[in-house]
């Protein structure tokens, strides 16, 4: 999974939208590991992008030309972007294949966490008490679980929802629940929006 946040934007929304559709998603999707992309503006206003790639090597190349693409766009993204890439552990769900249609696109809620443990036991936990209680939560559509490729511990979950209250009302379940099982674990960040681009899959 790889996270991407710009912070500020020196042009129009809609000018960085038409150019992402039109110039970058074609590359992502031609690569054969491509599985999604979503992007959405969080409640800061920054642009903030979630794909999935089927595994490490696709998801760098990726990374490569995403950055490619910024160079070419300098005056998109005034000041750094922050990235986060890791391995999903975790991928439940069914996401719609692409905008467009009368069903509106997904939520997301991305949560950023450190002091998450590297042991046997956290999975576990993840897997037996986070994930049913997010997957069974009113309008769930998706999770996405990654652990950092950078930092130790460090982890990311992005999670797809109809709309902001179900996203938001899932949140504090969650987090009430790490806060009984993994007391190490600290929420360093929460990016949320409605996703102004999708797709799922090449076609």
């Amino acid at each position: 999974m790889n996270l991407r946040r710009h912070p500020t934007i020196g042009v129009g929304r809609s000018t960085i939208e038409k150019a992402v559709e039109g110039e970058l998603l074609p590359v992502l999707r031609s690569e054969p590991g491509f599985e999604a992309y979503f992007a959405f503006w969080d409640e800061a206003g920054a642009g903030v992008s979630v794909s999935s790639f089927a595994d490490a090597e696709t998801a760098h190349r990726s990374t490569d030309a995403a950055r490619r693409w910024l160079a070419s766009h300098l005056d998109f993204f005034p000041s750094p972007g922050e990235e986060f890439s890791g391995e999903c552990f975790v991928q439940e769900g069914a996401l719609r294949r692409a905008s467009g249609g009368d069903d509106p696109l997904p939520y997301l809620l991305v949560r950023i966490l450190a002091g998450v443990p590297a042991t046997q036991d956290t999975r576990a936990f993840v897997e037996q008490r986070t994930l049913p209680v997010i997957a069974r939560a009113p309008g769930f559509r998706a999770v996405w679980m990654a652990r950092s490729d950078r930092d130790a511990d460090g982890a990311a979950v992005a999670t797809f929802f109809d709309g902001r209250g179900e996203a938001t009302a899932c949140h504090e379940a969650a987090v009430g629940l790490l806060r009984e099982g993994l007391p190490t674990v600290s929420v360093i960040r929460v990016l949320q929006g409605r996703a102004v681009i999708a797709c799922v899959g090449a076609s």
